[in-house]
């Protein structure tokens, strides 16, 4: 039998264990106020330590930053970089979290992470549109077309592999002298996008 008001005795422990977890989420993480640097230490700590929960307040923080400065380009990397951490691998480790107290972006949830990682590397692309980073739409684009097999809608992949090519493109016209990173066994970008189209089943 349990002792009397032990129902309020354990919320109270899940409300601390929900405290401790955030104090600790925190952890190590250093002290800027640069937004770019608060996404590099969100990538980091998405792709390389799988702790989530501090990537996606450093990602809000930078884009509340970056709005108050007018900076599209820093907007445009804040909302891809948010693209990545809704379909990251490290929101499995923490599911049971995110299924009980959801994401800071409310609108979120696990079910429907990969049609949010969609919309927000859509939101990065209309940014980087503005600063003709041909380079950043480059990858931004390849990204949203991964975003669409994902979340399965593969007929969905084939325009933005389309437009990832034709920034790669741009870029190599407007910076001669750029040397931009090619997918690892393939001799050229354009051979690379042709597989993922066919792959796609692109026409």
């Amino acid at each position: 039998m349990l002792p009397k008001g032990s129902s309020m005795i354990k919320r109270l422990f899940i409300i601390c264990i929900a405290a401790f977890m955030s104090g600790c989420a925190a952890m190590l993480v250093p002290e800027t106020s640069d937004p770019r640097e608060k996404l590099h230490w969100a990538a980091e700590l998405i792709d390389k330590q799988q702790r989530p929960l501090p990537a996606e307040k450093l990602i809000r923080e930078a884009i509340e930053i970056c709005e108050n400065t007018n900076d599209f380009s820093c907007l445009g990397q804040a909302h891809v970089t948010y693209g990545f951490f809704f379909r990251s691998d490290a929101l499995n480790k923490w599911e049971q979290f995110y299924r009980k107290n959801g994401f800071m972006d409310k609108k979120a949830d696990l079910d429907s992470r990969y049609t949010v990682s969609i919309e927000y590397f859509k939101k990065g692309i209309e940014y980087y549109k503005k600063t003709n980073e041909y380079d950043a739409l480059t990858n931004a684009y390849l990204n949203l077309g991964f975003g669409y097999y994902f979340s399965g809608d593969h007929k969905m992949e084939c325009e933005p592999y389309r437009k990832s090519l034709e920034s790669y493109q741009l870029n190599i016209q407007n910076n001669p002298d750029a040397n931009p990173v090619l997918p690892k066994g393939y001799s050229s970008f354009e051979a690379y996008i042709q597989e993922q189209k066919q792959r796609a089943g692109c026409k």
